[in-house]
C-alpha cells in the first residue's frame, strides 16, 4: 500500500504529464489552475487496471480525486476501471466528474456540494447540460443510498444540495444581469 502511494506521488511529480481529458462528446479539455500568479494545467494520472469492476484501493472507491504534488500543484487521479464502466453505463457522469474534480483543483476550499455546483454550472456554460442530462445526473446521484457525511449522507441529499446551490447561483446571475448599469 505504501509502495503504491509512493508510486502515485512519483508519477505526479514528473514534469510534462499534464494530459487532456476526453469528454463524452470527443472534445479534449484540460483543467487550468492558478497558484501565486502562475498558471498550469492540472496533471491527470490514471490508476488501476482496465478491467471493469476493479477499483483502485488508493482512491478509496472514488472514481476520481485531487491530491497535491510535492510542490502543492493539484493532480487529478482517475480510477481507470470506474471511469471506463461509467463511460459505458452512465456516460453523462464522466464529464461531470472531470469538472467536479477540476473545481476542487482550482478552488481547494470547495466542499463536495460546491464542487458539484461548479461542475453543473460549467457543463451548462459549455452547452452540455440538457434537461435529459440533468435528470440523468439527478437519478444517478439519488441511486446512492448511503454516502459519507461530507456528501450529505445520501445521494438524494447530495443532489438536493447541489441543485440548491445551482439555483442560488442562477438567481445571483439574474440579479447581476438585471442590475442598472451606470
Amino acid at each position: 500500500m505504501i509502495a503504491i502511494r509512493l508510486l502515485l506521488l512519483l508519477l505526479a511529480s514528473l514534469p510534462g504529464l499534464a494530459a487532456a481529458f476526453d469528454r463524452s462528446d470527443g472534445v479534449q479539455v484540460q483543467c487550468e489552475v492558478e497558484r501565486h500568479g502562475e498558471r498550469r494545467i492540472a496533471r491527470e494520472v490514471w490508476t488501476g487496471s482496465d478491467k471493469t469492476g476493479e477499483r483502485h484501493p488508493d482512491l478509496g472507491g472514488a472514481a476520481a480525486l485531487v491530491l497535491a504534488d510535492k510542490d502543492g500543484w493539484p493532480v487529478i487521479y482517475f480510477d481507470r476501471a470506474i471511469m471506463r464502466s461509467m463511460q459505458i453505463t452512465d456516460p453523462h457522469l464522466i464529464d461531470f466528474i472531470f469538472y467536479h474534480e477540476c473545481a476542487h483543483a482550482t478552488s481547494p476550499h470547495l466542499d463536495e456540494f460546491a464542487a458539484n455546483c461548479e461542475a453543473f454550472l460549467e457543463l451548462e456554460r459549455q452547452g452540455l447540460m440538457t434537461e435529459l442530462k440533468e435528470r440523468a445526473l439527478g437519478f444517478t446521484h439519488r441511486k446512492s443510498r448511503y454516502l459519507p457525511a461530507r456528501y450529505g449522507g445520501s445521494g438524494a441529499v447530495f443532489w438536493e444540495k447541489t441543485m440548491s446551490c445551482v439555483e442560488s447561483r442562477r438567481a445571483q446571475a439574474r440579479l447581476r444581469d438585471d442590475a442598472p448599469r451606470h
